[in-house]
């Protein structure tokens, strides 16, 4: 979807070599995988990417997108990072990072309506404390009926009545780094 679109797309090891989560893990357990990985100490392998993408690239202007944890990456490398442009969080993990508000960098956020995992009050809280604090353009959007994981759905996992969110959340992001980068 990036490269489709003129970015180069990097996916750094930010779990620096441990298991990353994935959807068919027990969801049960998902608090405790957390624990053992801090997305506030990501800013060494961002900082590696960013340089590589400068010097290799020749990149003038990066954005970042995160989507679950890597979310919660976003919004941290959005709130310490000056040299990125934008970021987007994708269904991004809110409560460790519920007193984080004051971005560097204009941030899209997306969370779906229904998501398990993310309950819609944070979603909220958070749109209130960033409408107090920030002081960039943000944007958090919420998709109708969908659930955690929603944007990065493979085309056979799709639900036909869940396909137009899907589609709609990946132009939007695409939208973001073009309106930012």
């Amino acid at each position: 979807m990036l490269a489709a679109n003129g970015y180069v797309a990097i996916c750094p090891d930010f779990f620096v070599g441990q298991e990353p989560w994935k959807p068919s893990d027990d969801w049960s357990i998902f608090n405790d995988w957390l624990k053992t990985r801090d997305a506030s100490r990501v800013d060494r392998e961002a900082d590696a990417v960013l340089k590589y993408l400068k010097q290799q690239c020749g990149a003038k202007k990066v954005g970042v997108i995160g989507f679950c944890w890597r979310g919660m990456a976003v919004h941290h490398l959005m709130l310490k990072n000056p040299e990125l442009k934008t970021g987007v969080s994708v269904h991004g993990v809110i409560k460790y990072f519920e007193d984080r508000y004051s971005l560097l960098h204009p941030t899209f956020f997306i969370f779906g309506e229904s998501d398990e995992y993310i309950p819609i009050e944070q979603v909220t809280i958070m749109e209130q404390k960033l409408k107090q604090h920030c002081k960039v353009d943000y944007n958090v959007k919420i998709y109708p009926g969908q659930t955690h994981g929603f944007v990065h759905r493979k085309r056979e996992d799709m639900n036909p009545k869940d396909k137009p969110f899907i589609e709609e959340a990946r132009k939007d992001i695409i939208n973001w780094l073009n309106k930012y980068i």
